[in-house]
C-alpha cells in the first residue's frame, strides 16, 4: 500500500545493477520506516551537540559517541551510531532496551563472560557481503567460520535471562553449525592471503586434492621407491631413477648391465658410459607430478569457489545471526558504560515534565576526571504549562552552554535506550531536538554569521512542536546590540505563544529575564 516506496525501491535496485555490474544476492528485501518513528536530529543539531564528531578536530574523543562505544564487533559499533542518531519514539521499544541494559547491568560476571565472547566475533555482516559478492578470499572466509564458531558460547551464556529482549536475543541468535562446520572442515588453519599461492583447502577433505599433493610434495620418497624395487627386480644395484628438465624421469644402467635389462624398459637416451630408460609407470608418474602443481591450484579455485557459494547461500541466515549479535554487543557496551560511570535508568511520563535531578554532561564530565577535576551536577524542571522556557544568564565560561548540551544529550541517551548521568531523569518523548549554538558564518556559499544565525532559527520556529526540545545559545549576537534583543526577545514570545516547545535559551541579554514577568 505504500506505491511511492515501491517505485524509490525499484529505482536503487535498477541502479545498483546498472552501475555495480554484480550480482545483488547479498541485499535483503527492503523495508518500510518512516522518519515518525525516530527522533529526528537535524546535521546542525548532531554537529553542535558534538554527537559522533568534535567541532574542533584536536579535541579528538570529546565526542558523545566516544563515551558509550564500547562496543567490541563492528556490526555493534555501526548499530549503536545509528541508534544514537536516531533515537526511538516508541515508548514500549525503548523500555525493552532499557530492561535489557538493566539485567545486564547488575549482572557484573554475566556481562564480562558475554563481552569476552564478543571480543572473538569479527565484523559478520562485512564478511558476509564480501562473501555474498564472491570478492572474499581464503582469509576472510576462515575468519567468518571462525567467527561463527564462538556463537553457541555465546548463547549459552545468556540463556537464563528475564529480560524479554534478551530472551529474543537468545532466539533470534541461530548457531550456525553447519556453515561453521563446512567452513573449517574445508580451509585450513593458515591459508595463504590468495588463492594462487596454494594451500587452502585443508587436507583430509578432498581425496584427489590430497593424492595430488602427495604426488607433489612426496616425489622423493616415490622415487626411491621405485628405484629400490627396480634394483630388486632386475638385479643391478648401480641402477638410478633421476630426473632433468629436458628427459624427464628416467632409468639409467650402466653399459656393464645392459644384458639384465628388462624386456618393458623403453630406451630414452644414449650415453658413452650407460642407457637411460623410461617404463609406462615412470611416464604416468612423470605426467602426474608436472601437471599436479597446475591441477592442485584449479581443484583448490573450485573447491573454494563451491564452499564460498554454499556459505553465501545461507546469507539470510548469517545476516539476522549478525544483527542479534550486535544488539547484544550494544546492549552489554551500554551496561558497561552505565556500571563504570554511575548511570541511571530514565524514566518517562505522558505530563510533559523534564525534570533531571543531579545530572551530569556526559563527555565533559569524562574529560574532567582525565584531570583530576570533579562535575558539579545540576538540576532541571521543565513542563508544558508553567515552566515552558527556561532563559539563562551570566558570564562568559559561567557554564550556560554545557548546561544546554547536557539536557539535550541526556534526553537522546535515554531515547536511544540508555542510562543516563544523572540520580534521576524524568522525561517526555520527544519527536525532534533543535539546537542555535555559537556564531559561524558560511561564506563560501555567501552566508555571512547573522544569516547562518538568522536561517537556523527560522527552521526551529517553522518546524518545531508541542512535542519538540529547543535549545537556542546566543540568538541575537550576529547583529548590532537592540536589533539583536529585539531578536531574541521575539524568538521567545514566539516560542511561548506558537509553538509550546520545552526550551532553553541562554542569553547575555539579561534584560530578557524581564519576560518571566510577563509572560506565563
Amino acid at each position: 500500500n505504500r506505491p511511492a516506496a515501491v517505485g524509490a525501491a525499484g529505482a536503487i535496485l535498477h541502479y545498483l545493477r546498472d552501475t555495480q555490474r554484480a550480482a545483488l544476492n547479498h541485499l535483503d528485501r527492503p523495508t518500510w520506516y518512516s522518519r515518525a518513528d525516530s527522533m529526528i536530529l537535524d546535521a546542525v543539531t548532531v554537529r553542535n551537540l558534538e554527537l559522533v564528531e568534535p567541532i574542533f578536530a584536536e579535541s579528538s574523543g570529546a565526542t558523545l559517541l566516544a563515551v558509550l562505544d564500547q562496543t567490541l564487533t563492528g556490526m555493534g559499533g555501526r548499530l549503536l551510531r545509528q541508534r544514537l542518531l536516531c533515537p526511538s519514539m516508541d515508548r514500549a521499544e525503548i523500555e525493552q532496551r532499557l530492561d535489557a541494559a538493566g539485567e545486564l547491568l547488575q549482572q557484573t560476571i554475566l556481562r564480562a563472560e558475554l563481552r569476552k565472547h564478543l571480543s572473538g566475533i569479527l565484523d559478520l555482516e562485512r564478511l558476509l557481503a564480501k562473501v555474498t559478492l564472491g570478492s572474499a578470499g581464503p582469509r576472510d572466509l576462515l575468519a567468518l567460520g571462525r567467527s561463527l564458531e564462538k556463537l553457541p558460547a555465546l548463547k549459552r551464556c545468556f540463556d537464563t535471562q528475564q529480560a524479554l529482549r534478551l530472551r529474543s536475543l537468545h532466539e533470534r541468535l541461530d548457531e550456525l553449525p553447519d556453515v561453521a562446520g563446512l567452513i573449517l572442515h574445508a580451509i585450513s588453519d593458515e591459508p595463504p592471503l590468495n588463492l594462487v599461492d596454494g594451500g587452502t583447502i585443508r587436507a583430509g577433505y578432498h581425496a584427489e586434492l590430497d593424492e595430488l599433493r602427495d604426488l607433489s610434495q612426496n616425489g622423493k620418497q616415490y622415487i626411491a621407491q621405485i628405484e629400490a624395487r627396480e634394483r630388486q627386480r632386475t638385479g643391478i644395484q648401480s641402477l638410478k631413477v633421476r630426473f632433468n628438465n629436458v628427459f624427464g624421469y628416467y632409468i639409467e644402467i650402466t653399459r656393464s648391465n645392459l644384458h639384465l635389462a628388462p624386456a618393458d624398459y623403453e630406451r630414452k637416451q644414449t650415453l658413452a658410459n650407460a642407457e637411460r630408460f623410461t617404463t609406462p609407470e615412470l611416464k604416468d608418474y612423470e605426467r602426474k607430478v608436472l601437471d599436479a602443481e597446475e591441477k592442485i591450484l584449479a581443484l583448490e579455485k573450485d573447491l573454494f569457489a563451491d564452499v564460498r557459494r554454499r556459505a553465501a547461500a545461507e546469507a539470510q541466515r548469517v545476516r539476522a545471526t549478525a544483527a542479534a549479535v550486535a544488539e547484544l554487543d550494544v546492549t552489554a557496551s551500554l551496561a558497561q558504560v552505565a556500571a563504570e560511570n554511575r548511570y541511571h535508568r530514565p524514566s518517562f511520563s505522558e505530563t510533559g515534565t523534564m525534570q533531571i535531578l543531579a545530572g551530569r554532561h556526559p563527555v565533559i564530565e569524562q574529560l574532567s576526571e582525565q584531570e583530576s577535576c570533579r562535575f558539579i551536577p545540576n538540576d532541571l524542571y521543565l513542563n508544558g504549562t508553567t515552566d515552558l522556557i527556561g532563559i539563562i544568564t551570566g558570564p562568559n565560561m559561567g557554564g550556560k552552554s554545557t548546561y544546554l548540551r547536557q539536557a539535550a544529550l541526556i534526553a537522546i541517551m535515554a531515547q536511544m535506550g540508555s542510562f543516563v548521568p544523572a540520580e534521576s531523569a524524568d522525561l517526555p518523548v520527544i519527536d525532534r531536538i533543535f539546537t542555535r549554538i555559537g556564531a559561524s558564518d558560511n561564506l563560501a556559499r555567501g552566508r555571512s554569521t547573522f544569516m547562518v544565525e538568522m536561517t537556523e532559527t527560522a527552521v526551529i520556529l517553522n518546524t518545531a512542536t508541542p512535542r519538540s526540545f529547543i535549545v537556542l545559545d546566543e540568538v541575537g549576537r550576529g547583529t548590532s546590540t537592540y536589533d539583536g534583543l529585539a531578536l531574541a526577545w521575539a524568538v521567545v514570545e514566539h516560542i511561548h505563544t506558537r509553538t509550546r516547545a520545552r526550551t532553553l535559551f541562554a542569553t547575555h541579554y539579561h534584560e530578557l529575564t524581564e519576560l518571566a514577568e510577563t509572560l506565563s
